[in-house]
């Protein structure tokens, strides 16, 4: 006879400790796993389409989460044997959201106690089992001697205990994740603050009610016959939305998404594989690292695969990602997420799937940040001469002389502004033919978005004076001036009353309306310097 294959206990530490870079993702793999319940429950008339519901409970103070659903739950004649494989599943492939029967262990790395309740419709008992996650890590410590010597049942068999609870609530259903006593390497599992955050882009939820663009992304992914899965998920009863707002800010100032562009991909048999909306914006700069929106996601079934920069390798340039706001949703049963779920198992379909992203990514996205990064960079030379002039503009008012650096500095501006000028105006005529024929693009109407927004800006700003270019002397006398604060009058003051009183404010008004920004508060200074 051959001898028995043993399992030693490293296959269970690899996964559970040893599987993941991010502890939040034991958040993702618990909620994925009540979605798949609820999908069966609602297919089976359990629960109709919006009753499913996750809910997350965090107790930072005694460093405890609870996750519960209220789907499918698990019948008492197989919840020791659901729950005690690992490796085995019922689930589909490329159907269901998670597949591999291993992903309800990955709470044992984090806690001293996890505990599963379970109870199924009809049944007047609850299930429970009780992991001792603090004793399993000790007999698998690599400095423990006795390590090589466990098997994984003898680890289960000293750490896992299985009770059963009498209910009357005979019409219940329901399955429970519960950690006890998170380990204090590990609080960010009981931040509320990072749990919702991480949760607003990771898990399978709808969109924030402040992204206008929400219907129209929806009506796409119903062109396609793709409608996004999104599933009632809260953190301590708080509801849970991808937090995608129209407004952001890039390294060069603010900037908005004024509309989303779409894109399908299908392979060389016209099936979809995959399907991409992204914002359309001004293209100001790249996005800041710290915004939640960065980047270009990856989902499958609605959950993100990975984290923001996934599909990074798939732009030429690393700064490509970096100025889109989207998400990729993959539909090919073929494209497998790794047991990781931070990207997809190597195969055909993912080749194909990469080879359709990077011709797109490094063709028409480049072609787009590029326009706008070109007619950003004209508009920001000419801002840049105006602000030189500005300054000496000051220097002269204040009664000083520019440098010849200076001069030479603003000369240069002022020669790299008209060149800019003379090509933003042949830009704009190209753009507004294309518009007028109807025969633009998203690079038209990126750029027509941000000349219109400097057409504005420029607009909004005051009329420029031309100063003389010799020093600024101010008047040998000036107009009494009294400031504009009530004042009682005093005998001493009374014998003036004949003479003409100027208000601070009124002269401040009129210098203001015939001089630039700069010129005017530097008079207004040398006044309030001299006088008040």
């Amino acid at each position: 006879m051959q001898d028995n294959v043993i399992i030693g206990v490293n296959i269970l530490e690899i996964l559970t400790t040893g599987m993941y870079r991010d502890s939040r993702v034991i958040f993702r793999e618990y909620i994925q796993n009540s979605c798949d319940q609820i999908d069966i429950a609602v297919k089976n008339g359990l629960l109709t389409e919006n009753e499913g519901q996750v809910e997350l409970w965090i107790d930072d103070i005694n460093r405890s989460v609870c996750i519960e659903d209220n789907a499918t739950g698990i019948s008492a004649s197989i919840f020791r044997k659901t729950l005690y494989s690992i490796g085995e599943s019922s689930k589909t492939l490329g159907e269901d959201k998670g597949f591999r029967g291993i992903g309800h262990w990955c709470g044992l790395g984090y806690c001293k106690t996890l505990v599963f309740t379970s109870k199924a419709e009809g049944e007047n008992v609850e299930s429970v089992m009780t992991c001792n996650a603090e004793k399993m890590r000790q007999m698998m410590d690599e400095h423990n001697s006795h390590k090589a010597h466990y098997t994984v049942d003898e680890v289960l068999t000293e750490t896992v205990k299985f009770t059963q609870n009498k209910t009357k609530a005979i019409d219940k259903h329901y399955f429970k994740v519960e950690l006890f006593e998170i380990r204090d390497v590990h609080t960010e599992l009981c931040s509320l603050q990072q749990v919702k955050d991480y949760l607003s882009f990771v898990a399978p939820v709808g969109y924030s009610t402040a992204f206008r663009f929400r219907s129209t992304i929806h009506k796409h992914a119903e062109v396609v016959e793709q409608p996004i899965q999104e599933y009632n998920v809260s953190v301590n009863g708080e509801h849970i939305l991808k937090k995608y707002t129209p407004s952001f800010t890039t390294s060069k100032g603010e900037d908005s998404i004024t509309d989303v562009d779409f894109k399908d991909f299908r392979d060389d048999d016209g099936n979809l594989i995959a399907w991409l909306w992204f914002g359309i914006s001004r293209f100001q700069g790249v996005l800041k690292k710290d915004n939640q929106m960065r980047g270009i996601r990856l989902r499958t079934q609605n959950i993100q695969i990975g984290n923001d920069d996934s599909l990074q390798k798939l732009f030429k340039e690393d700064r490509g990602q970096n100025y889109f706001i989207g998400e990729v949703f993959a539909i090919a049963k073929d494209l497998i997420p790794n047991s990781q779920r931070d990207y997809f198992n190597e195969n055909k379909a993912r080749l194909t799937f990469e080879r359709l992203l990077s011709s797109f990514f490094n063709d028409d996205l480049s072609r787009i940040y590029k326009a706008g990064s070109n007619i950003n960079s004209k508009y920001d030379k000419i801002e840049k001469a105006k602000q030189i002039k500005a300054e000496i503009s000051t220097i002269l008012a204040s009664g000083g002389d520019a440098s010849d650096e200076q001069k030479a500095k603003l000369k240069r501006a002022e020669r790299e502004a008209d060149n800019a000028t003379q090509e933003l105006a042949k830009i704009r005529e190209k753009t507004e033919s294309k518009l007028d024929a109807n025969e633009f693009g998203t690079v038209e109407v990126v750029v027509s978005e941000i000349i219109k927004a400097n057409d504005e800006k420029r607009a909004k700003q005051p009329k420029q004076v031309t100063l003389p270019k010799t020093t600024y002397t101010p008047p040998k006398t000036l107009p009494k001036v009294v400031s504009t604060s009530t004042v009682a009058e005093s005998p001493s003051t009374s014998s003036e009353k004949e003479e003409k009183l100027v208000s601070v404010s009124e002269i401040c008004k009129i210098i203001k309306r015939i001089a630039d920004a700069p010129t005017a508060q530097a008079i207004i200074t040398m006044i309030e310097e001299e006088l008040l």
